[in-house]
């Protein structure tokens, strides 16, 4: 049996990837996103392993006149996906859900490496992002399920996720 990757609490033993600029895959439901990532849960059932999923929806930032521009969402949006990615191991998978949302799929980890990927990504997610020449502020609300106990595949996997997150301002 081989030896999954650990997750370490100081970012330095992150794999650095700052380069990289493409965008995430997509999916526009959970059922969609249990097809993409169903061969990890095969996988897993063969090797009893689990999985873990976080589910992250990004509070995007209020102006005075309410909103951000469509470019300005798509921008702010794709810089935080970035940085995502970047935070988390590279077997794992990041797959941008709806209009600000993302699931994380942990392979070969369960809750106490979840907590620590969580706790991770609340810090380094939340704050300030430059974009298109200003600073802008999100907020980050994370939520946890894991494989088997929460869900037999990705489709409910991730409803339990969603259904796990903090109401919004209670991050």
């Amino acid at each position: 049996m081989s030896q999954a990757p650990q997750y370490a609490e100081d970012d330095s033993a992150l794999p650095d990837r700052a380069g990289m600029h493409t965008r995430l895959p997509k999916a526009g439901s959970p059922a969609e996103f249990g097809l993409r990532v169903s061969r990890q849960f095969a996988q897993c059932r063969r090797k009893g392993e689990q999985l873990a999923l976080l589910w992250l929806q990004i509070e995007l930032p209020a102006r005075p006149d309410g909103s951000l521009s469509p470019a300005e969402r798509d921008n702010l949006i794709q810089t935080v996906s970035l940085r995502l990615r970047n935070r988390v191991r590279s077997a794992d998978e990041v797959v941008h859900m709806g209009e600000h949302c993302f699931a994380v799929l942990l392979v070969a980890a369960g809750a106490p490496e979840a907590e620590i990927v969580e706790q991770r990504l609340r810090q380094a997610l939340r704050g300030a992002y430059g974009v298109d020449g200003q600073l802008m502020q999100v907020g980050v609300r994370l939520a946890t399920a894991v494989f088997p106990q929460a869900g037999r595949n990705g489709a409910e996997l991730a409803e339990a996720a969603r259904a796990n997150l903090p109401a919004a301002g209670g991050d």
